[in-house]
C-alpha cells in the first residue's frame, strides 16, 4: 500500500541514467540480514546511477524506523490556546517545508558513512561535519539543521539495524542533487525474500526501477 507525498517530498520519476558507479558494497553486520544489505545495495546503485550527487551519506540506524520520521524536523513550541504556564506553549512535532535532518539521537545512530563522487565512480572519504551530531542536543537546534545548507549536491540513505532478528527494513532517502530536493521511504519485508511492503513519497514502480539498475 502507498501512503500519500508530503507536499515538499515527492519522486516524480527520475531523471536520465549516468555512468556513475560504486565499486564498494556496504557490508552486513552482525545484526544484519545478508539479504536486506543486499537489497540496500541495489538500491544504492540505482541512485548514484540515476542522480550521481557529488556527495553520499550511507547511514544506520538502530532498529526498525517507520514513515512518520519522513521529513520530520523535531519537536517544536507553539502557542496554547488553553493557558498553561506563563509561555503558554506546549510541544509539537513539527514537519517543515525545508528539509531538514530527521533528528534521531545518537545512541541510535549506529554508523555514517561519506562517499564522494570522482569521475564516474564514488570512493569513501570521511568529511569533517557529520550528518548527526555525536553528542545529544535539545530537538529545537534540529529545526534549523537544513540540508540544502549542509551540501548543494547529496545523497543521504538512512536504514535500519536489526534486520536480522526482526525481519523487517526500512529505507528512507533524502536527495538534493535536484533543483527540487525529493525524500521518501520505503519498507521492505523478510517473506520468501525481501520484498517491498510499503512506499511513501515515490511509487513502487519507480522504487522497483532503482533496485533493478546495474
Amino acid at each position: 500500500m502507498e501512503s500519500p507525498d508530503f507536499a515538499s517530498c515527492g519522486a516524480d520519476g527520475f531523471t536520465l541514467p549516468h555512468n556513475c558507479s560504486m565499486k564498494t558494497q556496504i557490508p552486513a553486520g552482525i545484526t544484519d540480514d545478508p539479504g536486506f544489505v543486499a537489497v540496500l545495495n541495489s538500491l544504492v546503485r540505482g541512485l548514484i546511477s540515476h542522480r550521481a550527487p557529488e556527495e553520499l551519506w550511507i547511514i544506520q540506524i538502530d532498529n526498525w524506523f517507520d514513515h512518520k520520521w519522513l521529513g520530520f524536523s523535531g519537536m517544536g513550541a507553539i502557542a496554547s490556546n488553553i493557558p498553561i504556564d506563563r509561555y503558554d506553549t506546549v510541544k509539537a512535532e513539527s514537519y517543515q517545508e525545508k528539509l531538514t535532518f530527521p533528528p534521531f539521537t545518537p545512541n541510535r545512530v549506529v554508523s555514517q558513512f561519506s562517499y564522494l563522487r570522482v569521475g564516474n565512480d564514488y570512493t569513501e572519504s570521511p568529511l569533517p561535519v557529520l550528518p548527526h551530531s555525536t553528542e545529544r542536543k535539545r530537538s529545537e537546534t534540529n529545526l534549523r539543521r537544513r540540508i540544502e545548507d549542509f551540501s548543494h549536491s547529496a545523497c543521504f540513505v538512512w536504514y535500519s539495524a536489526n534486520t536480522r532478528a526482526n525481519g523487517r527494513g526500512s529505507v528512507m532517502v533524502y536527495n538534493i542533487a535536484t533543483d527540487r530536493p525529493d525524500c521518501w521511504f520505503a519498507a521492505f519485508n523478510r517473506q520468501r525474500g525481501w520484498k517491498v511492503h510499503a512506499t511513501k513519497g515515490v511509487s513502487r514502480d519507480d522504487l522497483e526501477q532503482l533496485l533493478e539498475s546495474e
